[in-house]
C-alpha cells in the first residue's frame, strides 16, 4: 500500500483533505461517501463537479484495486474517466459512491459508477479504465 493504510484502506492525503471515507468494498465492489459540507460547494452553492469526479474516480479505483480481495489493494492508476452530471447536491446531502469493476484482464480494468444522495436521487455517474501496476512501480520516483 502507498501510505499506512492498514486500520483504513481509504486514508490518504487527498481522501482527508475532500473527507470522503470508503464505506464498504468487496472483490470488485466498492462504496465512497462524503457528507457534503461549505468546502465543497462552487459559486452557485452546489457541489464542485470536481467533487464529484473525485468520488467517482475513488470508487471505481476502489472497486477495480480488490479485484481478487477486499483485503488487498491491488495498485491501479485511472487511464480515462468520464463523468457525468445528473442533477444538484447541496449542502448537507450525504452521498453515496457505489462502483463495480466491469471488465478487464492483467493489466486493464474497467469500472462503472453512480452516486445516489440519500432520497436515492442518482446526482451523477461514470465509467473509468486503470492499468495495474506490479509492486516494483508503487511509489516509485524514477521514471524507467
Amino acid at each position: 500500500m502507498l501510505v499506512d493504510q492498514e486500520r483504513d484502506p481509504s486514508l490518504s492525503g487527498y481522501s482527508q483533505l475532500i473527507e470522503y471515507r470508503l464505506t464498504r468494498g468487496d472483490t470488485g465492489y466498492a462504496e465512497v461517501s462524503l457528507t457534503v459540507g461549505p468546502q465543497h460547494l462552487n459559486r452557485l452553492g452546489v457541489l464542485h463537479g470536481g467533487v464529484m469526479a473525485t468520488l467517482i474516480d475513488s470508487a471505481t479505483g476502489f472497486a477495480v484495486a480488490f479485484a481478487e480481495s477486499p483485503d488487498r489493494l491491488k495498485p491501479a492508476v485511472t487511464l480515462t474517466l468520464n463523468t457525468q452530471f445528473l442533477g444538484p447536491a447541496v449542502l448537507g446531502d450525504n452521498l453515496v459512491a457505489v462502483a463495480k469493476r466491469i471488465g478487464g484482464g492483467k493489466t486493464i480494468a474497467y469500472a462503472t459508477a453512480e452516486v445516489r444522495r440519500s432520497d436515492g436521487v442518482v446526482v451523477g455517474r461514470g465509467d473509468a479504465v486503470y492499468r495495474f501496476l506490479n509492486d516494483r512501480k508503487v511509489g516509485s520516483s524514477t521514471s524507467s
